[in-house]
């Protein structure tokens, strides 16, 4: 018996990568949880991007564009007023959509974003 609810990590998988280019390793998950490999879904795992390297990943296709100075400022954690923040916030999200259209695994850092957009309209 597995110690980790695969059936919702398959399932997490799917939302998050069907239409993607990782869909092929969503297949071997699927294959791999009705086989009842969990260890070979816990190495797929390993291969998929998480939001840390989608975010990396979509920052530096930023670089050499103004919102690349602005999201590394705030990332960075230098002064920047709420109002500042929000609009680097409010371009990512933009830029993230923007690439969505082509790298559908992007759709995961959305939610994130906007709530940390909200938490800093709340700011206000």
């Amino acid at each position: 018996m597995a110690d980790k609810n695969y059936s919702n990590i398959i399932l997490k998988l799917s939302r998050e990568y069907t239409g993607t280019q990782y869909e092929s390793l969503v297949g071997e998950a699927v294959d791999a949880y009705v086989r009842e490999d969990y260890k070979k879904i816990d190495e797929i795992m390993t291969k998929l991007p998480n939001d840390i390297k989608l975010l990396e990943t979509l920052i530096k296709k930023l670089e050499g564009k103004s919102v690349y100075t602005n999201i590394a400022k705030l990332l960075e954690g230098k002064d920047q007023s709420v109002e500042q923040a929000m609009i680097s916030t409010s371009s990512l999200i933009t830029h993230c959509a923007i690439e969505c259209k082509e790298n559908k695994e992007f759709k995961r850092l959305l939610p994130d974003l906007y709530n940390k957009l909200g938490v800093l309209i709340k700011q206000i």
